[in-house]
């Protein structure tokens, strides 16, 4: 009679859980149908929702971007072909920086009250920033702000502030011309 109990409880054991053939069988579907959800969404162009029309739907597109990589390669090619050609005639190379240097280099100062606003922006040269915030600190000028690019050019916006003393002694035009000379144009600003 002990044997027939011990299967009992195994008969009730196994209808109460699933086996482990239906449990991994469930885990495949769902990662086959998630991924199948994966690939809807990016498929643009769904014709029907079952997963012989997704999977027909993704081979097309797949197609669809191999044809435009294709085109694009070629026409890289032929802008590649393009670009080989020399030209002849009145055609003067341009070099990429030759229209930037050619700007006249632009010096402001504005002053009101005890603060005076710089703004310069001129063709870029090594130590330009050090001996341009140097000069400032010289003419008496206690850079508050300041925001610098060197992109392509020097550029320069800053916000100071100074002393009555030395206020009566440089005007806008003076601290114009000492940047200037400071940036290494010769002669004055115009």
């Amino acid at each position: 009679m002990g044997n027939v109990g011990e299967k009992k409880n195994k008969i009730r054991k196994v209808e109460g859980q699933p086996s482990k053939n239906l449990m991994a069988e469930r885990r495949r579907r769902k990662r086959l149908n998630d991924r199948l959800s994966m690939l809807r969404s990016i498929v643009p162009k769904i014709s029907k929702m079952d997963r012989t029309s997704i999977l027909g739907d993704a081979i097309d597109y797949m197609k669809e971007l191999l044809e435009k990589i294709h085109t694009l390669r070629e026409d890289d090619n032929v802008k590649d072909e393009i670009k080989d050609i020399k030209f002849v005639g009145n055609f003067k190379e341009l070099k990429p920086n030759e229209a930037l240097v050619k700007k006249p280099p632009k010096f402001e100062v504005e002053r009101r009250n005890e603060d005076t606003r710089i703004e310069i922006c001129c063709s870029a040269k090594p130590g330009l920033l050090l001996s341009t915030v140097s000069t400032l600190e010289a003419l008496g000028l206690d850079v508050q702000q300041c925001v610098i690019s060197c992109f392509s050019d020097f550029s320069l916006q800053a916000s100071c502030s100074e002393a009555r003393e030395h206020r009566t002694i440089l005007s806008g035009e003076d601290v114009k011309q000492t940047l200037f000379k400071t940036a290494g144009f010769g002669g004055r600003c115009l």
